[in-house]
């Protein structure tokens, strides 16, 4: 019976341990500058790549080279583009996987679902004038009722031309190795959270430096723009909004070829969410964490 308890003592204060760590260090307020190297051509050359897509009546998930760009429940149906080179690190063979899911709250997939999609190219240098589009119509195979289906998709690939290099998560840990990640996401979020509710903005802007440059660079964005874009982001939070809490039943997702992860809802939204009472809004912001090699700490990316 001793040896019993004090096992058990034993396990709480590993736990107890384990969950103080996180609290105290879940995620580095100094971030080591990702690296970036522009071509000399950047000014001119400025390929922005876009997914043109039409769907219709499933939960659909978008990622090129692994890393989620865009999920959508549709209910009915629609098209549009998505900008995708916010996922293309450098020039070569990207990879696009499409997955579609039954619409939130339904276990199988509706008969009439449906996603085809074809890639264009438009150039940013002269405000986003269609340049071409890249060989290949793609579309998910017709759902046969009769199999009760929970899910479909198609993966293929294409080479893009890039003016930049970008060095980020991609030689980072691999989170799926990593112990506790729900924890330490959590206490990341956590952390986060705290620093919206104090209005701590400074640190925010350290916080997601190397998710901006990332931005500037893959959606070729002046000084300006970048600036103004975070300063967007940040004004918003001085305005009312207030964090609403993050929901129990948050999920882990880890993608980028294990590289990256982020706490969702079941449905695949953000955890982060703010609302303001007095104008009835609300607001979601969309944070991923990789941990840089020879590192413990969360940074955002």
């Amino acid at each position: 019976m001793k040896n019993i308890s004090l096992l058990l003592l034993s396990v709480i204060f590993l736990s107890l341990f384990s969950l103080s760590c996180y609290a105290q260090n879940p995620i580095s307020l100094n971030p080591v500058p990702i690296k970036i190297e522009k071509k000399a051509d950047y000014a001119k050359v400025q390929p922005y790549y876009q997914l043109d897509f039409s769907a219709a009546l499933c939960l659909f998930e978008v990622r090129v080279n692994d890393v989620l760009v865009f999920t959508l429940n549709l209910e009915g149906q629609a098209s549009s583009m998505i900008p995708i080179n916010s996922a293309i690190l450098q020039s070569g063979k990207q990879e696009i996987s499409i997955k579609v899911l039954p619409l939130a709250g339904q276990k199988v997939l509706n008969p009439n679902a449906q996603f085809k999609y074809n890639i264009k190219v438009f150039d940013a240098a002269k405000d986003l004038n269609f340049k071409e589009q890249l060989p290949g119509e793609y579309a998910i195979v017709k759902v046969d009722p009769a199999k009760k289906q929970t899910s479909l998709s198609q993966t293929t690939s294409f080479n893009a031309e890039v003016p930049y290099t970008i060095n980020a998560y991609q030689t980072g840990t691999d989170l799926k190795a990593v112990s506790g990640l729900k924890e330490k996401l959590t206490a990341a979020y956590q952390k986060l959270g705290e620093l919206i509710a104090k209005g701590d903005l400074e640190q925010l802007k350290k916080l997601i430096a190397n998710r901006e440059s990332v931005a500037a660079v893959t959606m070729y964005l002046s000084k300006e723009e970048s600036d103004d874009r975070m300063k967007g982001m940040l004004s918003d939070l001085k305005t009312g909004f207030k964090l609403m809490p993050i929901p129990a039943n948050a999920m882990v997702k880890v993608f980028g070829n294990n590289k990256i992860a982020a706490l969702v809802t079941p449905q695949g939204g953000s955890v982060i969410r703010l609302k303001n009472e007095k104008e009835q809004e609300e607001m979601e912001l969309e944070f991923t964490f990789y941990i840089p090699t020879g590192k413990t700490e969360l940074e955002i990316i």
